[in-house]
């Protein structure tokens, strides 16, 4: 019996550097769209043997989208149309959550992190920490949220290369790489979740940002509560997720392999 491999769909913001609107990665090593590294989501080697469907929301160019204006809206409904065969969609920017805003029904797209702030919710009783690209535009975005009272808001764009993420163009060599990421990462969050930090006395904690779930293993040094966020959920959704099967024989663990190469 040939192995079913879900298709993941993955709906990219308006970058300069996409050469087509659409494409399908049905191996790892497929040809990406864009140059930029494993981590991130438009690299097909990211997603762990799954194979990967790309559109492009063109008209949500970072500025638009980031803000909310509904030429960015529309973009993420027109790429939504263009993956209706895949059976998961999520997106590369968390900030195409506005579309929840127009109360129009995604019938298999997850838009954000911030889509799980309701399962974050019911794991604790406490706050819930959100750590995101920029946080006052985290706040605009989330201030008529029905769980804004209990959100603790912490953003990434005071840490070198981070500012980079909202420009048009992040492609690898724009000013950041990999390292200057991470280590942005680890400053805040060794900050928030320290003595006096705002994440001091979270219960949960969302990764709004799509660039964050690649630094998950650097968030963990510094903090034991559950974290929550889009590439994780995609990844046990259509993977294999738990389910270590045959290489548990050879005492290997493949769910623990899955968490390194993404962390």
């Amino acid at each position: 019996m040939t192995e079913v491999k879900p298709l993941l769909g993955v709906i990219l913001c308006d970058l300069d550097s996409y050469p087509v609107d659409y494409v399908e990665c049905l191996t790892p090593d497929a040809p990406g769209i864009s140059d930029n590294p494993v981590g991130f989501f438009e690299n097909p080697a990211s997603w762990q043997g799954l194979p990967v469907a790309y559109a492009v929301a063109r008209g949500a160019r970072v500025e638009p989208l980031v803000n909310g204006e509904p030429e960015a809206v529309e973009a993420f409904w027109a790429a939504s149309e263009k993956l209706a065969h895949c059976p998961l969609v999520i997106t590369d920017c968390g900030f195409f959550f506005y579309a929840r805003k127009d109360m129009r029904q995604t019938a298999n797209v997850i838009t954000s992190g911030l889509d799980l702030l309701p399962i974050a919710s019911v794991l604790t009783n406490k706050d819930i920490g959100v750590l995101t690209v920029s946080e006052s535009l985290a706040t605009k975005l989330l201030g008529d949220h029905v769980l804004s009272s209990r959100m603790v808001i912490a953003g990434m764009e005071g840490e070198p290369g981070w500012a980079t993420m909202l420009t048009n163009d992040h492609a690898l060599g724009n000013g950041w790489d990999q390292p200057m990421l991470k280590e942005g990462v680890a400053s805040v969050v060794k900050r928030e979740f320290g003595p006096g930090g705002r994440f001091e006395n979270i219960g949960v904690l969302v990764l709004e940002c799509t660039l964050l779930p690649e630094f998950r293993r650097e968030i963990r040094k510094y903090t034991s509560v559950p974290i929550l966020d889009v590439a994780s959920f995609a990844l046990n959704a259509l993977g294999a997720g738990f389910d270590a099967g045959a290489d548990a024989a050879d005492g290997s663990s493949a769910a623990g392999a899955q968490a390194a190469s993404v962390q």
